[in-house]
C-alpha cells in the first residue's frame, strides 16, 4: 500500500519526542454514498468531524475491520473501491503508535442505524453525509484543543487531499 504520511509530535506540537509502543493497527475509509456524499463521524459534544474508521480487533482482516467500521459508524454496508494509503502515527505525549491502512468506499443498499460503542454515545456522535470539498473545508477550519484530535485533523486532511489529488476520478464512480 502507498505511504501516504508520517505523523509525528513534530508536527502537532514542535516536539522531537516520538512513541516507543508497537503500533495499533487502524484502518479508515472515504466513504461515498450514491449522490457522492462522503461520511464524516461528527462529535456535537466536542465540535470535531473526522473520517469514518476504527482498530481492527484480534484475528480481524482489515477489509473485514473497515465493513465493521462503516456498519457501525456509518449504519450501512459497503463494497471497497480501492486502496488509498497508509498512514503512520507516533504521538509522544501519550506513548502512541499507530499504523492506519486508509481505503475509498461506497454503499451498498439502504443508510441504516447507526451501532455505536459507550464511548462514542457519550460524545454524541452522529453521521453527517457532505461533499468532500465541504468535508474537507469543515475539517480544517476546526480547532481542536485534544491533543489526540489534533492528530487525526492532520490526517484526515491528508486523506481527503490524497482522495482529490489523485483519485478525483472515482468520486463519480461511486454512483
Amino acid at each position: 500500500m502507498k505511504h501516504l504520511a508520517a505523523i509525528t509530535d513534530k508536527d502537532i506540537t514542535g516536539s522531537d519526542a516520538l512513541s516507543t509502543t508497537e503500533p495499533r493497527i487502524a484502518v479508515t475509509a472515504v466513504l461515498f454514498d450514491r449522490d457522492c456524499n462522503i461520511a464524516l463521524s461528527y462529535s456535537s459534544k466536542m465540535d470535531i468531524y473526522s473520517i469514518i474508521g476504527g482498530g481492527v480487533d484480534l484475528g480481524e482482516d482489515l477489509i473485514t475491520a473497515i465493513k465493521r467500521e462503516i456498519l457501525e459508524e456509518a449504519g450501512c454496508h459497503c463494497e471497497i473501491i480501492c486502496e488509498l494509503g497508509l498512514t503512520f502515527e507516533s504521538r509522544a505525549e501519550i506513548n502512541y503508535t499507530q499504523t492506519r491502512y486508509n481505503y475509498i468506499a461506497r454503499v451498498v443498499g439502504e443508510k441504516g442505524e447507526l451501532q455505536l460503542t459507550e464511548d462514542e454515545l457519550s460524545k454524541d456522535i452522529t453521521v453527517r453525509w457532505l461533499p468532500i470539498e465541504e468535508a474537507l473545508r469543515l475539517i480544517k477550519k476546526s480547532t481542536p484543543h485534544d491533543y489526540n484530535y489534533k492528530f487525526i485533523r492532520h490526517r484526515d486532511i491528508i486523506v481527503l487531499n490524497e482522495v482529490l489529488t489523485n483519485h478525483a476520478h472515482l468520486i463519480g464512480d461511486s454512483q
